[in-house]
């Protein structure tokens, strides 16, 4: 979907939820995006967050063209034509946020649930770092497993029901979050407002140690 008034706007709740990782980290220099979409997270970085610099992997060429064709990212915008496991496989940059999107055909597994995926997710991860893992839920068991293998390799976890979807946004990091109260106060802030971080803060869902 697409704001026509606004580009850069994103329109659909989940993926105001990603960018609120951008509530977690003070200062963010670079960012991984993990599955371009329609270049959502890039259009609303390019226009409210130009100085985090973004790294983009798309296996899909349709998908990297339809992007720049139809939903406005820039042309010259360069994004990394590369699964995101073989790109995660290979990396040795470190990043401040990663954002992961990852959607596969019916009956074939995602790899965001394997345990080689997630701690390659880590070895990427700056000490202060954070992920904000998409997980499409197709039931409370599915949710329950997914969060059992999140909380065996980040020491920290929160999540987002997205309301009225089956997503679920994971918050992870290997470093303490910030108090609910600091997030509150900074999703507060007008830079955070597109993407109703301060609404989106008050529905996390808080874990017990």
């Amino acid at each position: 979907m697409l704001f026509t008034e606004d580009h850069s706007y994103p329109v659909l709740h989940y993926i105001k939820a990603l960018l609120c990782s951008l509530v977690f980290v003070d200062n963010p220099g670079n960012m991984l995006n993990l599955g371009l979409g329609s270049g959502a997270i890039e259009r609303y970085l390019e226009s409210h967050h130009p100085d985090i610099a973004l790294t983009s992997i798309e296996p899909e060429v349709e998908m990297i063209a339809l992007s720049k064709e139809c939903f406005y990212l820039d042309s010259s915008y360069h994004v990394r034509n590369q699964s995101a496991e073989s790109f995660l496989h290979d990396n040795r940059q470190q990043f401040d946020l990663i954002i992961c999107d990852i959607h596969c055909p019916p009956g074939q597994p995602n790899p965001i649930e394997t345990d080689a995926f997630l701690h390659n997710l880590t070895d990427a991860l700056l000490p202060q770092g954070v992920v904000a893992i998409n997980f499409l839920a197709e039931s409370e068991a599915h949710i329950v497993n997914m969060l059992v293998r999140l909380r065996q390799i980040f020491e920290q976890v929160t999540l987002l029901d997205v309301l009225r979807q089956q997503n679920i946004v994971f918050y992870c990091s290997n470093s303490q979050f910030p108090e609910p109260s600091e997030l509150t106060m900074k999703a507060a802030l007008p830079v955070y407002a597109n993407i109703q971080a301060e609404t989106i803060i008050s529905q996390l869902i808080w874990l017990p140690e």
